[in-house]
């Protein structure tokens, strides 16, 4: 491919995030994108005709439910003459997809494009997320953190901070412990007909919004941040078997179960786009979730929010206040291994321009928004101002870790989203109970493997384009 810009197409803005590819050089490419409705999709596939006006590559995208993709994902991976050239990829997923074989390895050509890519700006974690084995074979669309949004307009309310402090004995303010947090979940649930920042509630009012589905695991990814937040981990580093059973798992499940009282009554089904309904809605008086649907809570097309109050932002709770090392995650582009030459070519200049830093700027400055990546566009104080998420994002990543990124993450999903729904439920006595079973039932799948594999799966060396 060749590193120049068409001089007739100087000037836009698609142009300088696609600037290798010269026009007309993909004439006759057709790419399909495997996607789902993610806003790192939703934003690009109106826009999509500009790539084939810059480079004559044609580009559909298919969008699909997120529970079932990544079986869509290596079924097309499988396959001698797939449907599919182009993947979006849930950070978790790079461990099967990478053991696999399933995606291109883009190590080579991100090194290759680095200063095109602008690869120094990207925050570093958002880039290790897509790694496997110190490989690159995602890249980055749409960064993301676990982190906290909350109702500012109702906090900085003085009747609700009076009637707080009078009756919790300390100041009304975002969480930084769980015991705060689950407080304030206390506080802010209402019935229709009670008060609320001086108005008469017509409908209920709920202290907070969690996902507790069993359905492809949206249980588990709200727990697995809650677990780090107490310091706890996925895996045994001298055997490589389940230690999410352990004391900061069971204070993690013990937290969502205690908020269950103050969610909507239909928790157990909540998923994430419906969990965070809630938030946009206005209905809600706080609620973790990931970064990537936060871009909505500004925008008035999104969300009734924008309009009838203030969202604001915070980093998660920890145990003790201090500070967390955050769980970060990346919603990524990746290219089917077994697509041809000529499509891989062209599906790399895709990535290139649809997740570049001139593309995201574009998207920032028009308001729509993605869950941001790029250091210089984070630290913009006029788009702080206007996304004021954007600190939270940039000063929580430089003590990031990465998602739980191994071969088992489907089965992990699977067995702890049925064991902790069942807990939350009430159908499993004690966190202890039901995180043992899931760890009984993850170790009898592993043991099967040599302790060296088991280890090699669970290591996270530093990716090889930081080399």
């Amino acid at each position: 491919m060749k590193h120049v810009k068409s001089a007739l197409l100087a000037g836009s803005v698609a142009v300088a995030a696609c600037g290798s590819a010269w026009a007309g050089e993909f004439d006759g490419i057709e790419l399909k994108m495997l996607g789902i409705g993610d806003t790192s999709v939703t934003r690009l596939a109106p826009i999509v005709d500009e790539f084939e006006e810059l480079t004559g590559a044609k580009v559909q995208i298919d969008m699909f439910p997120y529970p079932g993709l990544i079986d869509k994902i290596v079924i097309e991976a499988s396959a001698n003459r797939p449907s599919y050239q182009l993947m979006w990829v849930d950070s978790p997923w790079v461990g099967v997809l990478g053991e696999s074989g399933a995606l291109e390895d883009l190590t080579d050509w991100v090194i290759r494009d680095a200063e095109e890519l602008h690869l120094d700006d990207i925050i570093p974690i958002q880039l290790q997320e897509n790694t496997w084995q110190g490989r690159l074979i995602a890249f980055p669309a749409a960064g993301m953190i676990w982190h906290v949004n909350y109702r500012k307009d109702l906090f900085g309310h003085p009747d609700e901070q009076a009637a707080f402090k009078d009756r919790y004995g300390y100041d009304l303010a975002p969480a930084k412990t769980w015991q705060q947090y689950i407080d304030i979940a206390e506080f802010f649930t209402r019935k229709a007909g009670e008060t609320l920042a001086g108005q008469t509630l017509e409908k209920d009012f709920y202290g907070n919004a969690q996902a507790y589905s069993r359905v492809a695991g949206a249980i588990t990814h709200d727990f697995f941040p809650i677990m780090r937040s107490f310091g706890g981990q996925y895996w045994d580093d001298e055997t490589g078997l389940c230690a999410i059973d352990r004391e900061a798992g069971v204070k993690a499940a013990e937290v969502m179960k205690r908020l269950v009282p103050f969610n909507p009554p239909d928790y157990l089904g909540l998923m994430w786009d419906i969990r965070t309904g809630y938030m946009e809605r206005g209905e809600v008086a706080q609620s973790g979730y990931w970064s990537v649907r936060t871009v909505r809570l500004t925008n008035p097309e999104e969300a009734v929010l924008p309009t009838i109050g203030e969202a604001g932002y915070q980093p998660s709770p920890t145990e003790d206040g201090g500070p967390m090392e955050t769980m970060t995650g990346a919603l990524s582009f990746g290219i089917n291994s077994k697509a041809s030459d000529r499509e891989k070519e062209a599906a790399w200049e895709f990535i290139k321009w649809g997740t570049s830093r001139d593309m995201m700027r574009r998207f920032a400055n028009e308001g729509s928004g993605v869950s941001q990546f790029h250091k210089s566009i984070l630290s913009d104080p006029e788009l702080q101002e206007r996304y004021p998420y954007y600190q939270v994002l940039l000063e929580t990543q430089d003590t990031a870790k990465r998602r739980i990124f191994h071969p088992f993450y489907a089965d992990v999903e699977e067995v702890f989203g049925v064991e902790l729904n069942k807990y939350v439920a009430g159908e499993t006595d004690s966190a202890q109970e039901a995180l043992t079973n899931g760890c009984t039932k993850i170790n009898t799948r592993l043991k099967v493997f040599p302790l060296e594999m088991r280890l090699r799966w669970i290591a996270d060396p530093k990716a090889d384009i930081f080399n």
